[in-house]
Protein backbone atom coordinates (compact mmCIF):
# COMPACT_ATOMS: atom_id res chain seq x y z
CA UNK A 1 0.00 0.00 0.00
CA UNK A 2 2.18 2.72 -1.20
CA UNK A 3 -0.33 5.03 -2.38
CA UNK A 4 -3.56 6.03 -1.70
CA UNK A 5 -6.38 4.72 -3.59
CA UNK A 6 -9.60 7.06 -4.95
CA UNK A 7 -11.65 4.57 -6.90
CA UNK A 8 -14.07 6.38 -9.43
CA UNK A 9 -17.72 6.17 -8.14
CA UNK A 10 -20.30 6.35 -10.49
CA UNK A 11 -23.96 7.04 -9.82
CA UNK A 12 -24.73 3.12 -10.46
CA UNK A 13 -21.59 2.20 -8.36
CA UNK A 14 -23.54 4.65 -5.81
CA UNK A 15 -26.52 2.63 -5.64
CA UNK A 16 -24.97 -0.67 -3.96
CA UNK A 17 -25.69 -1.08 -0.76
CA UNK A 18 -21.87 -0.66 0.35
CA UNK A 19 -19.12 0.92 -2.03
CA UNK A 20 -15.44 1.99 -1.53
CA UNK A 21 -14.62 5.74 -1.88
CA UNK A 22 -11.15 5.72 -1.09
CA UNK A 23 -8.27 3.05 0.77
CA UNK A 24 -4.78 3.68 1.83
CA UNK A 25 -1.90 3.72 4.23
CA UNK A 26 0.02 6.64 6.08
CA UNK A 27 3.63 5.51 7.34
CA UNK A 28 3.27 8.69 9.54
CA UNK A 29 0.03 10.11 9.96
CA UNK A 30 -0.30 13.86 10.11
CA UNK A 31 -2.72 15.95 12.07
CA UNK A 32 -5.96 16.15 10.48
CA UNK A 33 -8.52 18.60 11.28
CA UNK A 34 -11.99 18.51 9.94
CA UNK A 35 -14.65 21.18 11.28
CA UNK A 36 -17.41 19.71 8.95
CA UNK A 37 -16.43 16.16 9.30
CA UNK A 38 -15.89 13.89 6.25
CA UNK A 39 -18.81 13.25 3.71
CA UNK A 40 -18.36 8.91 4.23
CA UNK A 41 -17.58 6.70 6.94
CA UNK A 42 -14.15 5.97 7.65
CA UNK A 43 -12.19 3.84 9.90
CA UNK A 44 -8.39 3.94 10.49
CA UNK A 45 -6.42 1.53 12.05
CA UNK A 46 -3.05 2.05 14.10
CA UNK A 47 -0.47 -0.52 13.89
CA UNK A 48 2.54 1.97 15.46
CA UNK A 49 3.07 4.92 17.65
CA UNK A 50 0.13 6.48 19.19
CA UNK A 51 -2.01 8.93 18.69
CA UNK A 52 -5.57 11.04 19.41
CA UNK A 53 -8.76 11.31 18.27
CA UNK A 54 -10.97 14.45 19.49
CA UNK A 55 -14.55 14.34 18.56
CA UNK A 56 -17.70 15.54 20.62
CA UNK A 57 -15.66 17.66 23.27
CA UNK A 58 -13.95 14.37 23.94
CA UNK A 59 -10.31 12.95 23.56
CA UNK A 60 -9.37 9.19 23.49
CA UNK A 61 -5.90 7.43 22.98
CA UNK A 62 -5.76 5.11 19.87
CA UNK A 63 -2.80 3.23 19.93
CA UNK A 64 -1.85 -0.19 18.05
CA UNK A 65 -4.43 -2.88 18.00
CA UNK A 66 -6.87 -0.46 18.14
CA UNK A 67 -8.79 2.10 15.72
CA UNK A 68 -11.68 4.54 15.35
CA UNK A 69 -14.64 4.82 13.10
CA UNK A 70 -15.90 7.85 11.95
CA UNK A 71 -19.27 9.20 10.96
CA UNK A 72 -20.19 11.27 7.97
CA UNK A 73 -20.48 14.66 8.50
CA UNK A 74 -18.93 14.86 11.83
CA UNK A 75 -16.15 17.17 13.42
CA UNK A 76 -13.57 15.77 14.48
CA UNK A 77 -9.82 16.36 14.58
CA UNK A 78 -7.13 13.10 14.72
CA UNK A 79 -2.66 13.80 15.65
CA UNK A 80 0.07 11.78 16.80
CA UNK A 81 1.16 11.90 20.26
CA UNK A 82 4.64 9.70 19.41
CA UNK A 83 5.72 9.72 15.60
CA UNK A 84 5.52 7.43 13.31
CA UNK A 85 1.91 6.67 13.85
CA UNK A 86 1.23 4.53 11.16
CA UNK A 87 -2.31 4.22 10.39
CA UNK A 88 -4.31 2.28 7.73
CA UNK A 89 -7.84 3.84 6.37
CA UNK A 90 -10.65 2.81 4.41
CA UNK A 91 -13.52 4.85 3.56
CA UNK A 92 -16.99 3.78 2.84
CA UNK A 93 -21.01 4.57 2.41
CA UNK A 94 -23.85 2.54 1.22
CA UNK A 95 -27.46 1.75 2.69
CA UNK A 96 -26.05 -1.13 4.41
CA UNK A 97 -23.72 0.46 6.82
CA UNK A 98 -25.59 1.50 9.36
CA UNK A 99 -27.72 -1.82 9.88
CA UNK A 100 -24.34 -3.42 10.12
CA UNK A 101 -22.59 -0.84 12.77
CA UNK A 102 -25.81 -0.93 14.59
CA UNK A 103 -25.33 -4.75 14.39
CA UNK A 104 -21.92 -4.39 15.96
CA UNK A 105 -23.49 -1.98 18.77
CA UNK A 106 -21.41 0.68 16.69
CA UNK A 107 -23.78 3.82 17.14
CA UNK A 108 -21.76 6.72 17.19
CA UNK A 109 -18.01 7.67 16.06
CA UNK A 110 -15.43 6.43 18.38
CA UNK A 111 -12.62 4.22 19.74
CA UNK A 112 -12.66 0.27 19.65
CA UNK A 113 -10.08 -1.97 21.07
CA UNK A 114 -10.28 -4.97 18.72
CA UNK A 115 -9.48 -8.86 19.29
CA UNK A 116 -8.50 -9.97 15.80
CA UNK A 117 -6.97 -6.30 15.05
CA UNK A 118 -3.77 -8.58 11.97
CA UNK A 119 -7.48 -10.11 10.17
CA UNK A 120 -8.53 -6.38 10.02
CA UNK A 121 -5.57 -5.35 8.19
CA UNK A 122 -5.68 -8.23 5.81
CA UNK A 123 -8.99 -7.34 5.33
CA UNK A 124 -7.98 -3.66 4.12
CA UNK A 125 -5.20 -5.10 1.83
CA UNK A 126 -7.10 -7.08 0.53
CA UNK A 127 -9.48 -4.09 -0.60
CA UNK A 128 -6.90 -2.27 -1.60
CA UNK A 129 -5.31 -4.77 -4.00
CA UNK A 130 -8.44 -4.50 -5.72
CA UNK A 131 -8.98 -0.89 -6.17
CA UNK A 132 -5.55 -1.16 -8.32
CA UNK A 133 -6.60 -3.71 -10.33
CA UNK A 134 -8.84 -1.84 -12.67
CA UNK A 135 -11.38 -4.49 -12.70
CA UNK A 136 -14.42 -4.35 -14.80
CA UNK A 137 -16.20 -4.72 -12.19
CA UNK A 138 -14.53 -2.93 -9.38
CA UNK A 139 -17.17 -1.27 -7.61
CA UNK A 140 -19.01 -4.79 -6.97
CA UNK A 141 -15.34 -6.65 -6.24
CA UNK A 142 -14.77 -3.90 -3.71
CA UNK A 143 -18.62 -4.15 -2.12
CA UNK A 144 -17.86 -7.75 -1.60
CA UNK A 145 -14.96 -7.24 -0.04
CA UNK A 146 -16.19 -4.36 1.79
CA UNK A 147 -19.24 -6.34 3.47
CA UNK A 148 -16.29 -9.25 4.64
CA UNK A 149 -14.45 -6.30 6.05
CA UNK A 150 -17.30 -5.57 8.27
CA UNK A 151 -18.73 -8.44 9.12
CA UNK A 152 -15.22 -9.32 10.72
CA UNK A 153 -15.07 -5.84 12.55
CA UNK A 154 -18.53 -6.51 13.92
CA UNK A 155 -17.07 -9.95 14.90
CA UNK A 156 -14.07 -8.19 16.69
CA UNK A 157 -15.67 -5.06 18.20
CA UNK A 158 -18.78 -7.51 19.64
CA UNK A 159 -16.24 -9.81 20.86
CA UNK A 160 -14.40 -7.24 22.80
CA UNK A 161 -17.53 -6.26 24.77
CA UNK A 162 -17.27 -8.75 28.15
CA UNK A 163 -21.07 -8.52 28.55
CA UNK A 164 -21.82 -9.63 25.06
CA UNK A 165 -19.46 -12.30 24.72
CA UNK A 166 -20.03 -13.62 28.40
CA UNK A 167 -24.25 -13.87 26.94
CA UNK A 168 -23.41 -15.69 23.73
CA UNK A 169 -20.95 -17.94 25.69
CA UNK A 170 -23.51 -18.16 28.63
CA UNK A 171 -26.45 -19.22 26.39
CA UNK A 172 -24.03 -21.70 24.12
CA UNK A 173 -24.67 -25.21 26.73
CA UNK A 174 -28.52 -23.94 26.66
CA UNK A 175 -28.31 -23.66 22.56
CA UNK A 176 -27.02 -26.86 22.37
CA UNK A 177 -29.21 -28.63 24.23
CA UNK A 178 -32.42 -27.64 22.21
CA UNK A 179 -30.48 -28.59 19.40
CA UNK A 180 -30.08 -31.99 20.89
CA UNK A 181 -33.41 -31.94 22.47
CA UNK A 182 -35.81 -30.26 20.31
CA UNK A 183 -37.37 -33.92 18.93
CA UNK A 184 -39.47 -33.89 22.56
CA UNK A 185 -41.33 -31.64 24.86
CA UNK A 186 -38.70 -28.99 26.49
CA UNK A 187 -40.05 -27.05 29.10
CA UNK A 188 -38.19 -23.33 30.30
CA UNK A 189 -37.05 -25.25 33.38
CA UNK A 190 -35.04 -27.39 31.87
CA UNK A 191 -33.71 -24.76 29.70
CA UNK A 192 -32.49 -22.63 32.56
CA UNK A 193 -31.41 -25.43 34.63
CA UNK A 194 -28.34 -25.82 31.78
CA UNK A 195 -27.14 -22.99 32.90
CA UNK A 196 -28.06 -22.53 36.55
CA UNK A 197 -30.31 -19.73 36.17
CA UNK A 198 -34.12 -19.11 36.62
CA UNK A 199 -36.11 -18.88 34.24
CA UNK A 200 -37.13 -15.40 34.36
CA UNK A 201 -33.49 -14.73 33.98
CA UNK A 202 -32.74 -16.94 31.24
CA UNK A 203 -35.56 -15.38 29.81
CA UNK A 204 -33.89 -12.39 29.55
CA UNK A 205 -30.94 -13.20 28.35
CA UNK A 206 -32.05 -14.67 25.56
CA UNK A 207 -34.01 -11.13 24.95
CA UNK A 208 -31.01 -9.05 25.14
CA UNK A 209 -28.57 -11.33 23.60
CA UNK A 210 -31.10 -13.43 20.78
CA UNK A 211 -33.75 -10.61 20.40
CA UNK A 212 -36.16 -13.82 20.68
CA UNK A 213 -37.63 -15.80 23.72
CA UNK A 214 -36.27 -18.86 24.23
CA UNK A 215 -39.57 -21.30 23.26
CA UNK A 216 -39.36 -19.07 20.04
CA UNK A 217 -35.73 -20.33 19.40
CA UNK A 218 -36.89 -23.70 20.02
CA UNK A 219 -39.32 -23.12 17.66
CA UNK A 220 -36.83 -22.12 14.99
CA UNK A 221 -34.95 -24.78 15.55
CA UNK A 222 -37.48 -27.40 15.07
CA UNK A 223 -38.91 -26.02 12.41
CA UNK A 224 -35.06 -26.56 10.51
CA UNK A 225 -34.88 -29.83 11.82
CA UNK A 226 -38.54 -30.28 9.58
CA UNK A 227 -36.94 -29.20 6.35
CA UNK A 228 -33.99 -31.54 6.91
CA UNK A 229 -36.37 -34.15 7.39
CA UNK A 230 -38.22 -33.16 4.21
CA UNK A 231 -35.62 -33.55 1.94
CA UNK A 232 -34.05 -36.87 3.91
CA UNK A 233 -37.65 -38.33 3.63
CA UNK A 234 -39.74 -36.60 0.59
CA UNK A 235 -42.77 -39.10 1.10
CA UNK A 236 -42.81 -39.05 4.92
CA UNK A 237 -46.36 -37.42 5.72
CA UNK A 238 -46.47 -33.91 7.38
CA UNK A 239 -48.15 -35.10 10.81
CA UNK A 240 -45.27 -37.72 10.91
CA UNK A 241 -42.79 -35.03 10.48
CA UNK A 242 -44.17 -32.60 13.07
CA UNK A 243 -44.25 -35.69 15.77
CA UNK A 244 -40.61 -36.05 14.91
CA UNK A 245 -39.50 -32.56 15.37
CA UNK A 246 -41.44 -32.49 19.18
CA UNK A 247 -44.91 -30.99 17.56
CA UNK A 248 -48.12 -33.03 19.33
CA UNK A 249 -50.29 -31.23 16.81
CA UNK A 250 -49.78 -31.18 13.19
CA UNK A 251 -51.97 -28.05 12.83
CA UNK A 252 -49.40 -25.85 15.26
CA UNK A 253 -46.65 -27.22 13.38
CA UNK A 254 -48.12 -25.64 10.20
CA UNK A 255 -49.25 -23.03 11.92
CA UNK A 256 -45.42 -22.16 13.32
CA UNK A 257 -44.13 -22.99 10.06
CA UNK A 258 -46.07 -20.58 8.00
CA UNK A 259 -45.42 -17.88 10.58
CA UNK A 260 -41.39 -18.32 10.52
CA UNK A 261 -41.24 -18.90 6.71
CA UNK A 262 -43.92 -17.11 5.84
CA UNK A 263 -45.75 -20.77 3.69
CA UNK A 264 -47.05 -23.67 4.57
CA UNK A 265 -44.77 -26.72 4.86
CA UNK A 266 -46.23 -28.40 1.41
CA UNK A 267 -45.41 -25.03 -0.45
CA UNK A 268 -42.05 -25.24 1.61
CA UNK A 269 -41.71 -29.19 0.33
CA UNK A 270 -43.03 -28.21 -3.20
CA UNK A 271 -41.17 -25.43 -4.10
CA UNK A 272 -37.99 -27.38 -3.74
CA UNK A 273 -39.22 -29.61 -6.36
CA UNK A 274 -40.10 -32.49 -3.79
CA UNK A 275 -43.88 -33.99 -3.39
CA UNK A 276 -46.04 -32.31 -1.22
Amino acid sequence: MTKPSFPVVTEKDAQLPLYLTSIGYWESQERTKRPDGFPDYQWLQAIAGTGELLINNQIYPVKPGQGFLLFPNEAHMYQPLSEPWGVHWVSFNGSLVPQLLQQSGITRSGVFTLTTPDSLIMHITNIYNMSSTGHPFLAMECSKLLYSFLLDLMRSVWTNSPSTAHNYMKLHPVTQFIEANCHRPITIDEMAHCIEVSPQYLCHLFKITLKMRPMEYVNRERINKSKEWMFREPNMKMQDIALRIGFDNPSYFSSVFKKIEGVSPEQFRRSYGRRG
